[in-house]
């Protein structure tokens, strides 16, 4: 380790848009997209075996709904797997040419995403769930050797998560888990790279650490428009906190299932009469559940 090294060391982490990062970002960890390659879905028998089991179906609905007729946009898609299997984004490429950003921390999946040719920019990293850029633990699923299953390897493949305590891992007992280390950046760092200053959809799938990564990019001083975030949660109640933090920041619940998917109030989707619709079930929902979970029990009432 040379002089300056140990310097950039002893300073302490390196700031998410601090130019090292950047360079180090672009220059190793960016894959451009393929120029005239066609893409590659490279089907087989299972592949969509297990696939409506999922909330693909939910969150493509959507997808379509918010989207349908918006050409030219850009999507980052943190979890992206394949490239195939469960994208949510693959539409917005193929049918309504845009552009991206697909992440996938997995180096079988990403070999894999690779093949498959999509005309977007890929990284084999993952979201930092802290401010700064970090390495991590990566824990991957997939089959064990001889099983018997009865759906796409690739739904065992979309469970991989960043080592953390945090995460009910008592679902995926009867995967084979392999680990790796990876390199991880903060969400900045990858807008700062691509020079990006509009984000129609963010779509997150990565196993435990959405909150994290949003709640640091809200604390961030990014002046990044996002204007759709679709997030999966692996837990049964949303933190209030930070549904709060998100409301702080402009950002409205759209719909809710498994997933949530929030939307920038000021978005001009939000002019279309069936987006105001789908925004109204879901506010009203919302009070509902609210309202019995207020509700003492007749037991706790005689108390």
């Amino acid at each position: 380790m040379n002089k300056d090294d140990t310097l950039i060391c002893l300073s302490g982490p390196l700031e998410a848009d601090d130019p090292k990062v950047l360079q180090v970002l672009r220059n190793t960890y960016l894959d451009p997209p393929p120029m005239n390659l066609p893409f590659r879905p490279i089907m087989h028998a299972m592949m969509n075996l297990g696939k409506k089991s999922h909330t693909w179906p939910w969150i493509d609905h959507f997808i379509k709904i918010l989207f349908s007729g918006h050409r030219d946009g850009f999507f980052i898609e943190a979890g992206a797997l394949d490239g195939v299997y469960l994208s949510n984004t693959l539409w917005l490429e193929q049918e309504m040419n845009w552009s991206g950003l697909l992440i996938e921390a997995d180096a079988v999946n990403y070999e894999a995403l690779m093949k498959r040719q999509r005309r977007v920019w890929s990284s084999p990293t993952c979201i930092s769930s802290t401010r700064y850029p970090k390495k991590t633990i990566f824990v991957s699923h997939s089959v064990r050797p001889n099983s018997q299953i009865i759906i796409s390897p690739w739904s065992y493949r979309s469970h991989g998560h960043e080592l953390d305590d945090d995460i009910d891992q008592s679902n995926f007992d009867s995967d084979y888990r392999s680990y790796s280390e990876v390199q991880c950046f903060p969400l900045i760092s990858y807008l700062a790279a691509l020079n990006v200053t509009t984000v129609d959809l963010l779509s997150l799938d990565i196993q435990g650490s959405e909150i994290k990564v949003l709640s640091n990019y809200l604390s961030s001083s990014s002046s990044v428009n996002i204007r759709v975030i679709v997030m999966e949660y692996e837990y049964d109640n949303m933190d209030a906190y930070f549904m709060a933090k998100m409301k702080h920041h402009g950002f409205i619940l759209l719909a809710k299932g498994k997933d949530y998917i929030f939307i920038h109030k000021r978005d001009r989707i939000l002019q279309r009469p069936e987006v105001r619709d789908i925004l109204r079930y879901t506010t009203k929902r919302v009070a509902l559940e609210a309202s019995k979970n207020s509700t003492p029990t007749s037991n706790s009432s005689q108390r």
